[in-house]
């Protein structure tokens, strides 16, 4: 199992994925990487989501200009970036996407009874190589209540089962529940 945020799947209704444009301040030092969730903050720029955060949705990458006029997009947000312009982030803000991602494989592992369920995410290392996330689904909050992904099903793949013991990770496929932009 490689990590790999929350990547896109499928439109709810058939349409298509497609990202907006947001802002990053040139301040902002939190590393931001594709797959992992955001939030707006008062001014209008983006930054990283905790668990527990309304979330705007899912981080797909950055351009900026550098002080040396070169313009740059990379999968992921260095963070302070001061000499940094032009800085257009791109995020799947559309509450209908749905994304796979994995459950962290902690001893609350994740079966077939969590579809429908609520969960939060857990943030994990992303990798400055790929530009991915290591964010994962938080098997031990998983529960009716309200939290930040709704569990729709196990992603349909040979191997990739519901846990039976601590441990046991699964690949699900979730949408974000408690959206900005609902």
């Amino acid at each position: 199992m490689a990590a790999h945020g929350f990547k896109p799947l499928r439109h709810l209704s058939g349409g298509e994925i497609r990202t907006s444009e947001y802002t990053i301040d040139t301040t902002y030092s939190t590393a931001i990487y594709t797959g992992d969730p955001v939030k707006l903050v008062a001014d209008g720029d983006i930054e990283l989501a905790a668990a527990g955060n309304v979330i705007l949705g899912i981080f797909q990458g950055v351009s900026y200009k550098k002080s040396d006029g070169e313009v740059v997009f990379t999968k992921h947000w260095p963070g302070a970036v001061s000499s940094g312009t032009d800085i257009v982030a791109l995020v799947i803000d559309d509450p209908m996407v749905t994304y796979s991602v994995w459950d962290d494989g902690d001893s609350d592992y994740l079966t077939a009874a969590d579809i429908g369920t609520c969960a939060d995410h857990v943030a994990g290392s992303g990798s400055t190589t790929t530009g991915l996330s290591g964010d994962m689904l938080d098997t031990s909050d998983a529960s009716n209540s309200q939290a930040g992904f709704k569990i729709l099903r196990k992603v349909n793949r040979p191997g990739n089962d519901f846990g039976s013991a601590n441990g046991d990770q699964v690949e699900v496929e979730v949408y974000v529940n408690e959206p900005f932009l609902a």
